[in-house]
């Protein structure tokens, strides 16, 4: 125990007004501190889940164009991540692609075959991997084609949903029995966008959106008690008192009215003739007049005057140092 620890004679640590007052701003600095920075926290993590979310809306965009020696348009577009669940399922990544038909083969019934493979190698020979996506189901292997007959620069969409790995986009015109068909004037181009981080993203920012949720409870649990520390500086001291007095203590209502005149032989209507008191006589006064009223001792070094009927007066008295007592003055 330091030097500045002063004990009291019952071994409690004696703390002083000045000590309570520092004590009572230290937790009120303390609590504005902790209310500013929950609120910061509401901000902080709102501001990362809208960057995690337009993280995950952002796509990886890539292009290919139409190649007259292989009579398709082809594209390695890398690796592509996400989480490693395999099948079809809810965290497959989705890929978006479109394919504008520039200059489509003059013969009739054209249509538009895309496949999407995972192969590491996109330069080697494709063409047992495309039979596979056209004649099964394989997640791996995947493959689509337009419903109808395409036009001069009509527009078509695909989309897939695939797991992560190393993927190759192959487009190709096809006839009316499904055959790949091309010459070196046809055209073609296309334009795809992979969503590597739509889940993990969306995740992430869900995540911070609850955390920003607790963040603003916090922050309204730390305003409302500094509000009521805050409320509380304004009462009075009086007020004070009588709070800590409880239900059971004062105030009760005051006197209705005046109090009523002195009995004929009191001492103060006794004349200059009347004969003194006798011993007893003034005993007997001074007792009636403590029966009149008796101060209780409250906390904080305050008093209330108790009356012979077991009333409290509504003043707040403190002691002097002779003994007497007086009301409270703020």
């Amino acid at each position: 125990m330091s030097d500045e620890e002063e004990l009291d004679a019952t071994g409690a640590l004696a703390v002083d007004d000045d000590q309570d007052e520092l004590l009572e701003e230290m937790s009120m600095d303390e609590r504005k501190s902790r209310l500013k920075q929950a609120r910061w926290n509401v901000f902080m993590y709102l501001g990362i889940a809208a960057i995690l979310f337009v993280f995950a809306l952002f796509p990886m965009p890539f292009s290919a164009n139409y190649d007259e020696f292989t009579a398709s348009a082809e594209k390695d577009i890398g690796l592509v991540w996400g989480l490693p669940v395999d099948g079809e399922d809810m965290f497959d990544v989705p890929i978006k692609i479109e394919v504008t038909a520039s200059k489509p083969p003059s013969e009739a019934n054209v249509n538009i075959g895309v496949y999407v493979l995972e192969q590491k190698d996109c330069q080697s020979n494709l063409g047992e991997f495309t039979t596979i996506a056209k004649d099964s189901d394989s997640h791996e292997y995947q493959y689509k084609e337009t419903s109808s007959s395409v036009l001069p620069d009509g527009v078509y969409e695909f989309e897939f949903a695939v797991d992560p790995g190393h993927y190759c986009v192959i487009a190709e015109y096809l006839d009316e029995d499904g055959s790949k068909i091309g010459q070196p004037s046809d055209g073609m181009s296309v334009s795809g966008k992979v969503y590597p981080n739509q889940f993990i993203g969306g995740f992430a920012g869900f995540l911070c959106l609850l955390l920003s949720g607790f963040a603003f409870v916090g922050a309204q649990k730390h305003g409302k008690a500094l509000r009521a520390i805050l409320e509380g500086e304004h009462e009075t001291t009086e007020s004070k008192v009588l709070a800590a007095a409880g239900p059971t203590g004062p105030p009760s209502p005051g006197p209705s009215g005046p109090p009523g005149a002195a009995p004929s032989d009191s001492p103060d209507q006794a004349g200059p003739d009347s004969p003194p008191l006798a011993e007893s006589d003034l005993d007997s006064t001074i007792d009636a007049g403590a029966q009149e009223g008796q101060f209780i001792p409250a906390e904080n070094g305050f008093f209330f005057k108790q009356m012979a009927d077991g009333t409290y007066e509504q003043t707040v008295y403190v002691q002097n140092e002779d003994g007497t007592y007086q009301p409270h003055e703020e």
